[in-house]
């Protein structure tokens, strides 16, 4: 039997549709866990444009549309996934019906299995393995992973060794990311390019509420 983790986004503006929605998620796919998170309203536009990247042209609108209440996480597995380029076809027909239900992009939902993962960790810093399935909504007052600042070194490892492509080099002389991909790594880790560097490759990251140099190395 397959198995494709995947998630939805049932934001504050969509939840007047709830139960409908969540009654027939539940007869499509196995639900594995649902978060009920709150974002600040000072980091909302930032944890939107982090969440979508380029994707989102317009943080704002999106805010407007969406609603800043709490919104759902709805977490779930699929046991008989169809595939097309990439992505996973009950997903994508399953937030087609919900935003037509919605009349409007009131949901989001994961394309495949790699999306939802990354959404995961993005939102609650949790690996799909460290679940823990139940009828329980886990209530979350948190902003994205790393907004406005790691908490400390150690919750900034432990989310680095949930992205198994990147690796993390620290020394009393070196601090290194090595990445395939730079832009998607500031994204992920909520840096930014440090400006009159004599390096191209500084960033700054903010930990404990200080922005701290690393080097981003480009791998191929």
């Amino acid at each position: 039997m397959s198995n494709d983790f995947n998630l939805f986004i049932l934001w504050a503006n969509g939840r007047h549709k709830e139960n409908d929605i969540l009654a027939d998620i539940k007869q499509q796919f196995d639900i594995l866990q649902i978060f009920e998170i709150t974002w600040s309203s000072n980091e909302f536009n930032r944890n939107l444009s982090r969440f979508y990247g380029k994707k989102l042209p317009n943080a704002m609108r999106k805010k407007k549309l969406c609603g800043t209440s709490s919104f759902l996480v709805i977490c779930v597995n699929d046991t008989a996934p169809k595939f097309h380029e990439g992505k996973n076809l009950n997903m994508v027909m399953a937030k087609a019906k919900y935003r037509q239900l919605l009349e409007g992009n009131y949901i989001h939902a994961s394309d495949n299995q790699e999306e939802a993962e990354e959404n995961l960790l993005f939102l609650t810093g949790l690996h799909p393995d460290e679940l823990r399935p139940g009828n329980q909504t886990v209530t979350l007052f948190q902003d994205l992973a790393g907004a406005p600042t790691w908490l400390d070194e150690e919750q900034f490892k432990e989310f680095i060794n949930k992205l198994p492509q990147l690796k993390l080099t620290l020394s009393a002389t070196e601090k290194m990311i090595e990445t395939p991909d730079i832009k998607q790594t500031c994204r992920l880790l909520n840096a930014r390019k440090k400006f009159l560097s004599c390096s191209k490759n500084r960033y700054l990251i903010p930990i404990r509420g200080k922005e701290i140099g690393f080097c981003l190395k480009q791998t191929v």
